[in-house]
């Protein structure tokens, strides 16, 4: 890449505004991102409770030996 001396006026002005707006972008996507995660987390522990839930009552998960 050449550096902001070589390049033209407009290209040094695109090039800048370009690297503002990647600045101020990350942490907002590292924001979404948490967001996304939290809510495929939640989702998972919900589907995986429900699975749970529906094996236990269909009498599938064996308990032997887990009380005291």
């Amino acid at each position: 890449m050449a550096t902001a001396s070589a390049l033209s006026p407009m290209a040094g002005l695109f090039n800048g505004l370009l690297r503002l707006y990647i600045r101020r972008a990350l942490p907002i996507i590292a924001a979404d991102q948490r967001a996304v995660d939290e809510a495929r987390n939640l989702n998972h522990r919900l589907r995986t409770a429900a699975s749970f839930r529906a094996s236990d009552n269909a009498g599938y998960i064996d308990r032997t030996g887990l009380e005291g």
